[in-house]
C-alpha cells in the first residue's frame, strides 16, 4: 500500500471517529479532526502542521457543521419531539452563529502559534472541568 493510500485510510478511520464522537457525546469531532489531519498531513504527505494550522482549523470546523447536523437530526427522530425551545434557539444558538462567524472572521488574522495555544489550553480545560464536574468538585 502506497504512502498515499494509508493517508486516506487513516483520514476515513479518524473521520468515522470524530462522526462517532460527535454523535455520541456532542463534541470531540473537531479535536480528532484536528489532530488527525495534522499528524496524516505530516506523515503521509510531507507537510507540518506548523505550515498550515489555519488549514487543519478551517477543515475542522468545516467538517463539525455536517456532523451535528445529522447527529441533531437523527436525535430530535429518536426523541420523538423538538429537542429546542423558542428560548434556547433565541439565547443560545443565534449567538453562537454570530460568534462562530467572528471567528471565521479572525482566522487568518490570528498567528498560527496563538491559534495552537488556544486550542491545546481550551482542550486541557475542557477536559478538567467535566473530570472535576464529574466528580462533583466543579
Amino acid at each position: 500500500m502506497t504512502k498515499s493510500k494509508i493517508g486516506t485510510a487513516a483520514l476515513l478511520l479518524c473521520g468515522t471517529i470524530a462522526g462517532i464522537l460527535n454523535g455520541l457525546i456532542g463534541v470531540g469531532g473537531g479535536v480528532v479532526i484536528v489532530y488527525a489531519v495534522g499528524a496524516i498531513r505530516e506523515n503521509f504527505h510531507g507537510t507540518a502542521i506548523s505550515d498550515e494550522p489555519h488549514d487543519v482549523f478551517a477543515t475542522a470546523v468545516a467538517s463539525v457543521l455536517p456532523m451535528t447536523i445529522v447527529s441533531v437530526v437523527l436525535r430530535a427522530f429518536a426523541a420523538g419531539e423538538s429537542l429546542f425551545d423558542g428560548d434556547d434557539i433565541a439565547e443560545f444558538v443565534v449567538p453562537a452563529v454570530a460568534g462562530g462567524a467572528l471567528g471565521a472572521f479572525f482566522l487568518d488574522k490570528v498567528s498560527s502559534l496563538w491559534l495552537t495555544r488556544l486550542f491545546s489550553c481550551l482542550t486541557v480545560w475542557a477536559g478538567v472541568s467535566m473530570i472535576l464536574r464529574e466528580a462533583g468538585l466543579f
